[in-house]
């Protein structure tokens, strides 16, 4: 496990030194997160509408079970998601090897990238006409006008429970060898955070997007698409920089503890000694 903050704290300050180097090239990276998300959704939505349409009970499996490929993207990629630095920079700056204000500045720039790759990937899909006919994106819309018409409380609290969840597909693979198991961890945990209902902002982004730029219900509106995203990143950033970051950070704190006591009551006595 220390051996793992070891490395959370070195992709933390790499991230930090690109953003540093180039804002530009940074927010690009970003961007190509969100875009990363775009493909893996338009697979589990489009594999899932036929479901969705016949009223099957497997349509949330069907709209879950590759969804984590979009996390491999990001990873093996290059992509940059806000939601998993959340938890970075808060186990990197709880353990001082970054500043909140290093952290602030990578979260504001990851998510302006998340935002705009999200709305190109909308634009690109829109032009392809994939939902041109509304009987394509029966299950896109109603998945959407589901996720505005949530309460505050229960989008803040599948908020943070979805960030939990994804950032341990982020920390567990860094805690087991070879590529193969990495893979199949995340995938297992991003299937889990999806089929339970959870909310994910990044996601959310792009979901929107696609829905915005084909013909969608009236139940779809820009104040509730900015009320949904408004909550559920202040739920991520809890679930990720709180229950993964802090909470990691916390146990594996070395206390200053029996070890130093005992070498400071050792010196006291062998002076003590020494003066008698």
């Amino acid at each position: 496990m220390y051996e793992a903050v070891d490395s959370v704290i070195q992709m933390a300050l790499n991230k930090k030194k690109v953003l540093e180097e180039s804002l530009l090239r940074y927010v690009t990276k970003a961007a190509l997160a969100s875009m990363f998300i775009g493909f893996a959704i338009i697979i589990c939505y489009r594999l899932a509408e036929p479901f969705f349409d016949a009223k099957s009970p497997v349509t949330s499996f069907m709209s879950s079970i590759f969804f984590g490929a979009a996390l491999v993207l990001i990873m093996f990629g290059g992509g940059e998601l806000f939601t998993g630095n959340t938890m970075m920079f808060s186990m990197s700056t709880l353990k001082k090897a970054t500043t909140w204000k290093d952290a602030l500045a990578n979260w504001a720039a990851t998510y302006a990238g998340n935002i705009i790759g999200a709305a190109i990937f909308g634009l690109f899909i829109h032009y392809t006409g994939l939902y041109a006919d509304t009987e394509n994106s029966q299950f896109l819309m109603t998945v959407v006008s589901g996720k505005i018409s949530l309460t505050t409380t229960q989008m803040l609290f599948r908020s943070i429970l979805c960030n939990w969840l994804v950032c341990l597909a982020f920390w567990v693979p860094i805690n087991v060898k070879g590529d193969g198991t990495k893979i199949a961890s995340m995938m297992l945990l991003v299937f889990g955070f999806v089929i339970s209902g959870y909310e994910h902002s990044i996601a959310n982004m792009v979901l929107f997007s696609l829905s915005l730029a084909a013909p969608h219900p009236d139940t779809i509106t820009l104040a509730g698409i900015l009320h949904n995203l408004g909550v559920v990143t202040i739920g991520n950033m809890i679930g990720g920089g709180v229950f993964v970051g802090a909470m990691y950070a916390f146990l594996t704190s070395k206390k200053k503890d029996k070890a130093s006591v005992t070498v400071i009551e050792t010196k006291t006595v062998s002076n003590f000694s020494a003066e008698k």
